[in-house]
């Protein structure tokens, strides 16, 4: 079968993939929480936001104080606020909560289980953050795109 040129059942495994990508099949970030699985944006048809909440936050760190130059690796994180423990490329995260203006967490800094002693630590969504450690690093929440918030909070 030709088309202008083009064999169409050619192109099968390509609309294959495409339509996989459009319908959100396979795995994604947004798989494992049900309020956000569809709509993982938080806009509804209207254009409008909706209320939906979700489990997760993503964070980014950045080597500068204006969030916009990333590390040559692991520079976003995502975390699940219904995991006791969150595994980081460096630490691992337990006690996330998530607020409408912020996160809140404990850092287990060079360890990947939660089991050693903690640093409290806080994100406020959309500001640049100098996050202390040995090498300077910075952390932002989109704004834009944050829909976490922990029942309860």
């Amino acid at each position: 079968m030709t088309k202008l040129g083009v064999n169409v059942l050619s192109l099968f495994p390509f609309t294959v993939l495409l339509a996989t990508l459009l319908l959100g099949c396979g795995t994604s970030e947004h798989d494992t929480d049900p309020l956000t699985t569809g709509n993982p944006t938080g806009i509804n048809d209207s254009g409008t936001t909706s209320t939906q909440q979700g489990n997760t936050v993503t964070f980014t760190v950045y080597v500068d104080d204006m969030c916009t130059e990333l590390p040559p690796i692991d520079s976003v994180v995502l975390l699940n606020a219904t995991k006791p423990c969150n595994e980081t490329p460096d630490a691992s995260i337990s006690e996330l909560v998530c607020l409408s203006d912020r996160i809140t967490y404990t850092n287990h800094p060079n360890n990947n289980d939660c089991s050693t002693a903690g640093i409290p630590n806080e994100l406020i969504v959309g500001a640049c953050q100098e996050f202390p450690g040995p090498v300077p690093t910075w952390k932002l929440i989109e704004a834009d795109s944050y829909t976490c918030l922990t029942a309860g909070a």
